[in-house]
């Protein structure tokens, strides 16, 4: 797996699962539609610009909720440099330890009714409510995904 794979597949993944997500739900499509209208007022011959993209703040929170629903990397997996003590456990240095982000962004005390598609999670009120790490996509820490900026 090379920095060139992951970025064209995972990113391919990714955009297929956000519009899966938006072809089900109209009043998404909607908010959407009313988003992009209220950004390029009726002008769809002039190219987007970075300002437009840092403006369409519903269309970020439509993604971050389709990649914690269909993550397009479900599982990450590390090797532990030192013993861990973890609720009254110890992982041993050099063992295995994997993040499955699925069960992780489905869990119902970061994400009530965590199989429901709601894109308001991700408002900025709603994620302060959230221990950061609640939501992860792209990793965390030193050995984050070094492509999270491209996706």
């Amino acid at each position: 797996d090379t920095f060139m794979f992951e970025g064209h597949e995972t990113t391919a993944a990714g955009v297929t699962y956000a519009l899966y997500c938006i072809g089900l739900y109209q009043d998404i499509q909607e908010r959407l539609h009313e988003e992009l209208e209220a950004i390029f007022q009726g002008d769809d011959a002039r190219a987007v610009t970075m300002d437009d993209v840092r403006k369409m703040k519903y269309m970020e929170c439509v993604l971050k909720e389709s990649q914690r629903i269909y993550p397009s990397v479900p599982m990450v997996g590390r090797k532990t440099a030192e013993d861990i003590e973890h609720n009254g456990f110890t992982i041993p240095s050099g063992s295995e330890v994997h993040l499955n982000f699925m069960c992780l962004h489905r869990r119902p005390d970061s994400f009530p009714n965590p199989e429901v598609f709601d894109p308001d999670r991700f408002l900025p009120e709603n994620v302060l409510k959230r221990h950061p790490y609640a939501y992860v996509p792209f990793s965390a820490g030193p050995r984050n995904c070094i492509g999270q900026k491209f996706a």
